[in-house]
């Protein structure tokens, strides 16, 4: 991909919701999210993991607005073709289903380019049951997809204040051509939005992975952003940090020095015979 000059990055502000309900999880959940998102990868980089490219939905007002805008054309067929084939999407108990994430996780050698983590390799222990959440918005949720009464998609998701972050995502490698990680991914979008508010949903960086992956992730509706993270509802600065600001500066300086390089090309070009 070309480089963005990065005083055109599409910038959020998003509310991770902190202290909304009396719910411990209300605060834990948030402060969680937060600290993670925002610890630099490293003394290095100007800014925390989860700040630039991430990758987000910006959802509208409905479930039916998203599948008829960002959603796009080509998802909206891969969801209709999964439910012809018999494909459903549902909210489940992880240890109804243990060989069946068993038979997902090792249905592939790899994923992404890259061979399957070995604790995939063996079957997963039971995970027990999730907390009593009294808070919609801040809490773990557990999706799957099912055929025939098995599960061939699953994905464990946090939600925390205004979004989603899609934590483990897996298909079956017999399903994927059925459409259900459309299906799976705009699931999760809909029963969020109608039960909890959402109003973003994230993936990862938006540049991770495969562009396989990246496919999928834009027509799902899944662009790159700059986030802004707040625990609650406190200011944040509206100037880029430093590192981006210097980074920018570079990226200016960089692009004059061409076009006038350029520019002398061309016009020694001109008085040469």
């Amino acid at each position: 991909m070309a480089e963005q000059d990065p005083r055109d990055i599409a910038r959020l502000t998003i509310s991770l919701g902190r202290g909304d309900s009396p719910d411990r999880y209300c605060t834990e959940y948030a402060d969680f999210v937060f600290d993670y998102f925002m610890t630099p990868v490293s003394r290095r980089v100007g800014w925390g993991r989860y700040q630039h490219d991430c990758s987000i939905i910006v959802l509208p007002g409905t479930p039916d607005e998203y599948l008829a805008g960002s959603a796009g054309s080509y998802a909206r067929r891969k969801l209709r073709r999964a439910e012809r084939d018999g494909y459903t999407f549902a909210s489940i108990e992880r240890d109804d289903y243990l060989d069946d994430i068993f038979a997902i996780n090792t249905s592939m050698q790899a994923r992404q380019g890259r061979p399957m983590d070995e604790h995939y390799r063996k079957r997963p222990e039971p995970y027990g049951p999730l907390p009593e959440y009294t808070c919609p918005r801040h809490r773990m949720g557990t999706y799957g997809v099912l055929k025939d009464g098995h599960l061939v998609a699953y994905t464990w998701v946090y939600m925390s204040g205004e979004m989603c972050m899609f934590n483990t995502i897996l298909g079956h490698g017999d399903h994927m051509e059925a459409g259900v990680m459309y299906l799976l991914v705009a699931g999760v979008i809909r029963e969020l939005m109608t039960s909890a508010g959402l109003r973003y949903a994230m993936y990862e960086r938006h540049t991770s992975g495969t562009e396989g992956l990246r496919f999928f992730k834009e027509r799902m509706g899944f662009g790159p952003y700059w986030v802004d993270w707040q625990r609650a509802d406190e200011p944040v600065t509206s100037k880029l940090p430093l590192f981006l600001e210097q980074r920018a500066s570079r990226w200016h300086a960089l692009s004059r020095l061409r076009r006038v390089a350029g520019a002398a090309k061309r016009r020694l070009a001109r008085l040469l015979p």
